[in-house]
């Protein structure tokens, strides 16, 4: 055993994955073993407007930096890095204070798709920031290969997602769901900031106008191209959360988000552990001039030999894990599980693929992907609402779009690969 563990630590790349992969696996080992508790004392509705809110601020916390953050893996100087650190900040900053601004000037509109909740409309700026900051400081972190640190933040994160949003419910008669996630969100940003400064990673002198000026110029295709990408990929994956509610029910929206919120468990855990590790580990390849073909097949391929197992059980036993599991007011998740489950697969393995197209400068290519995407995503939605009158047959056929997008995905990738 001890030999295995001696012959992981010497291949860097797969100890490296499995490092932040083992404080994911805690995390999320922990929040699966909380939601069958919160699926009792939380209703569908409760979980609707959950999914809804963070949908939302996640969709615009992720673009809030103009994706400058995804270039912090990049440079070969760390000088530059920490210029496209500031840069991400004070862009997230002004971004986040610009939709503060639009939440007030059009308040009647979130106050009443927020069912009347002022609160939750206050919030949501707030989220939106702390979104984009976390996101800014952990592309920072992965850089500088913190994996530990990186995993014992996610540890720390679902501890207090899970404590608040049980205690408050259970002990206080309080919607904690969503104020419990945001107080989880804040911490995780504390943390890595309070890290930070701690190691002294950032040297602020070294930051001038110069240098920062020279590296929006440099990484302008992310701006351009990746952030409105980025922004229509999330929307367009999540389109079934905002229509859902608005098409049919909350409660619909309730099913689907739980559905979403169990399946992204690998995904996180795996797939976007390796995500991190891949984006490190090739940009610096490719910068070195150094092929990233094998690393890329070697990582896709694997992917796909993790999720074969889970697929054919949820595939054939979906509705059943999920009545037993969530309780039995929840066996409709489990029919949109077995419907989407293909599509997950697709989501599991295609993260190397989405950080080839960074490498590659490949953000307006995506972006143009992204644009068809949306509009078939949307139109999927609907047809199934205006043909049949059916939430299954939307989700049916959002299934099949997302399923021919990612194989349009991954195959032109790999084929830009092949001519490397």
């Amino acid at each position: 055993m001890s030999r295995f563990i001696e012959k992981l630590k010497q291949n860097t790349y797969i100890f490296q994955i499995i490092t932040l992969m083992s404080g994911t696996l805690m995390a999320q080992a922990l929040m699966f073993a909380f939601i069958p508790l919160l699926t009792r004392i939380y209703t569908p509705t409760e979980f609707g407007l959950y999914s809804s809110f963070f949908l939302i601020s996640s969709m615009l916390g992720e673009v809030s930096s103009l994706r400058y953050e995804q270039a912090i893996m990049l440079p070969k100087s760390n000088r530059d890095a920490e210029a496209l650190l500031f840069l991400s900040i004070v862009i997230t900053v002004t971004i986040t204070t610009l939709i503060a601004i639009v939440i007030v000037l059009f308040y009647d509109f979130f106050l009443d798709y927020f069912d009347g909740m002022a609160y939750l409309v206050w919030l949501l700026p707030l989220s939106i920031m702390i979104i984009g900051l976390t996101q800014i400081f952990d592309a920072y972190s992965t850089r500088g290969e913190f994996y530990k640190k990186i995993a014992t933040i996610k540890i720390v994160e679902s501890m207090t997602t899970v404590t608040t949003q049980w205690s408050s419910k259970a002990l206080f008669s309080l919607d904690g769901l969503i104020v419990g996630k945001l107080i989880s969100n804040f911490f995780v940003l504390f943390q890595f900031i309070y890290f930070h400064i701690k190691k002294q990673t950032i040297v602020l002198k070294h930051i001038s106008k110069r240098r920062v000026e020279f590296n929006i110029k440099r990484h302008e295709t992310f701006p351009k191209y990746f952030a409105f990408s980025a922004l229509l990929n999330s929307f367009s994956q999540n389109v079934p959360v905002f229509l859902f509610t608005t098409l049919f029910s909350p409660a619909i929206a309730g099913f689907y988000g739980l559905t979403a919120r169990v399946m992204m468990v690998p995904i996180l855990l795996i797939s976007g552990s390796t995500r991190r590790v891949f984006y490190q580990k090739a940009s610096k390849m490719y910068a070195n001039g150094e092929s990233i073909r094998g690393i890329y097949i070697q990582t896709t391929v694997g992917l796909i030999k993790l999720f074969i197992a889970p697929l054919f059980v949820i595939l054939f036993f979906g509705q059943e894990i999920f009545s037993f599991v969530f309780g039995s007011e929840w066996v409709e998740a489990g029919a949109i599980a077995q419907i989407t489950v293909i599509w997950f697969l697709f989501a599991f393995i295609s993260s190397p693929t989405s950080m080839i197209y960074n490498i590659f400068s490949l953000q307006k290519r995506l972006l143009q992907l992204q644009i068809v995407t949306t509009i078939a995503r949307v139109s999927s939605i609907y047809s199934g609402y205006y043909f049949f009158d059916s939430y299954i047959m939307s989700v049916v056929l959002f299934t099949v779009v997302s399923v021919i997008h990612n194989l349009v995905f991954i195959g032109y990738i790999y084929n830009k690969i092949k001519g490397k």
